[in-house]
């Protein structure tokens, strides 16, 4: 096997998909841009290879990748983290929270910047999810409580994370936020940095 199984101390990304051109290519594109050793292998040749780094994160390139391989990649893969690339936009949230151990989701627009901080986001012990996955995730953590439930949230975060979290969740950008709460967006960029990691998210 090559060296990113290897256990090497170097972080290092590897692709679990077809090695088409088009993710040879983003292969090489993370590489130049994060400077991260990665690779490309199907899905169907990680069987019986178990990982064992934290220093390693996996892509699993989700059209191409069945449920139960993502399952088996979880199983087997211990300490690597794990995070969809070519998602469905449109897909449920439901699809989403189902699949085990992922840290992140890039749908299949996602912008090569926003393909490279979220990958240095995970690696550094962060989630990268879609804004409209978080705000579905709020909204279904929500409703599933009894009305009489007081939110532990009340005395975790403060009055100004509260205020940023439910424009987050009504949908609001980062700017809007900082318009209406009167702050400029560094500031609200902030509030929500602390609000999710105060929330473990």
């Amino acid at each position: 096997m090559r060296e990113i199984f290897q256990g090497v101390c170097a972080r290092s990304v590897l692709i679990v998909g077809p090695c088409s051109r088009r993710n040879m290519l983003l292969a090489k594109l993370i590489g130049k841009r994060t400077g991260y050793l990665c690779d490309v292998w199907p899905a169907d040749g990680l069987n019986g290879c178990p990982v064992r780094t934290a220093a390693l994160l996996m892509l699993l390139d989700a059209p191409h990748v069945e449920r139960s391989a993502m399952h088996a990649l979880a199983a087997s893969c211990e300490g690597a983290s794990i995070a969809m690339i070519n998602a469905d936009a449109g897909a449920a949230w439901d699809d989403f929270i189902s699949y085990p151990a992922v840290k992140g989701v890039f749908f299949s627009d996602a912008s090569e910047d926003h393909l490279v901080k979220g990958i240095q986001a995970i690696f550094d012990g962060e989630y990268w999810l879609p804004r409209r996955l978080l705000c579905a995730h709020l909204e279904h953590t929500r409703t599933s409580r009894e009305p009489t439930d007081v939110s532990p949230l009340t005395s975790v975060l403060t009055r100004r994370e509260l205020q940023t979290l439910k424009l987050l969740a009504a949908g609001n950008t980062t700017d809007h936020i900082a318009e209406m709460l009167n702050r400029s967006p560094h500031t609200v960029k902030t509030h929500i940095y602390n609000l999710f990691r105060k929330i473990h998210m």
